[in-house]
């Protein structure tokens, strides 16, 4: 009997390249419940299934097959012909990244894809179709990289009732201005309030990042990130796994929040997440997640 819900993180990132069509083949064959996703906007208004702001000289092939000298160009300067211009299928073996993901098998040829690809690839599936776990790339102290939140959500919005997406999907972002548009526009849509506590990048306990949270800033609720998140209207928290204690579970278990952790690798992850009764993870290794949500 399954205990938790799996969605492969970026596809399958540990064993096929992020975000392409491979990579969530992969992650299917596997028997994830989910495909989690990043989206990013074109400079011809198409969603794009990219999780960086710039393209990514470790990940990104030009057409002569040779590796970007410089991250860059940004998405939202490039329309989504010149996009399809990059080959994505492969992580630079001489790259720091690519000692994190070792066992990542190279697809050479694939190419940035789309939400409507994406779609696409789901509805042609034999087997059960898959949730879409869309986390929507924003940032606040970047502008310019991305349409403003209120047309950035009309332009998401209308793409899933177009695609018939709405009830098989949801939307997350560490953005919460984005779930708040989102919510206001469909509230028929699930949303997904993301989080991270680490120093390094603190989006919630630092007053610095108070303009991605919407207003509900920690402060107001004793420290409590599930009752904020219920307040902004989320169905469901996702903190880094690194963030998750005794306490925050079962705190966010008094609101009635669901917890949806990421990213989950390790198989004493796993039993954790499973022991505390977690509605769900997101993980670069979706064989080993799907393998042990079974055993029990």
């Amino acid at each position: 009997m399954k205990t938790l819900l799996v969605h492969g993180h970026r596809g399958a990132r540990g064993n096929r390249p992020e975000n392409t069509l491979s990579g969530f083949a992969f992650a299917v064959e596997a028997g994830v419940d989910g495909l989690e996703l990043d989206i990013r906007i074109s400079a011809d208004s198409q969603i794009i299934v990219h999780h960086d702001e710039l393209l990514n000289r470790d990940l990104t092939r030009n057409h002569s097959r040779r590796w970007l000298e410089h991250n860059g160009p940004a998405i939202y300067n490039l329309t989504l012909a010149e996009l399809k211009q990059f080959d994505i299928g492969r992580i630079n073996p001489v790259s720091e990244l690519s000692k994190q993901f070792p066992d990542q098998v190279p697809v050479d040829g694939e190419r940035i894809c789309t939400l409507s690809e994406v779609a696409g690839f789901c509805n042609n599936l034999q087997t059960s179709r898959p949730m879409l776990n869309i986390e929507v790339k924003s940032d606040p102290f970047h502008p310019h990289a991305t349409p403003s939140p209120h047309e950035y959500s009309l332009l998401l919005v209308r793409e899933l009732e177009k695609l018939e997406l709405i009830a098989n999907c949801w939307i997350q972002s560490f953005d919460w201005r984005i779930l708040r548009h989102v919510q206001r526009l469909c509230p028929e849509i699930t949303t997904c309030y993301l989080t991270s506590q680490d120093p390094d990048y603190d989006t919630v306990g630092n007053p610095v990042n108070s303009l991605s949270l919407a207003g509900f800033d920690l402060m107001h609720f004793d420290g409590n990130v599930a009752a904020a998140v219920l307040a902004a209207g989320g169905q469901i928290w996702g903190p880094s796994i690194g963030d998750l204690t005794n306490r925050r579970v079962e705190e966010a278990r008094a609101v009635g929040i669901p917890i949806h952790c990421w990213t989950v690798n390790r198989s004493d992850e796993i039993k954790q997440m499973m022991a505390w009764q977690l509605a769900g993870v997101t993980t670069d290794y979706p064989e080993l997640a799907v393998r042990m949500a079974h055993r029990i």
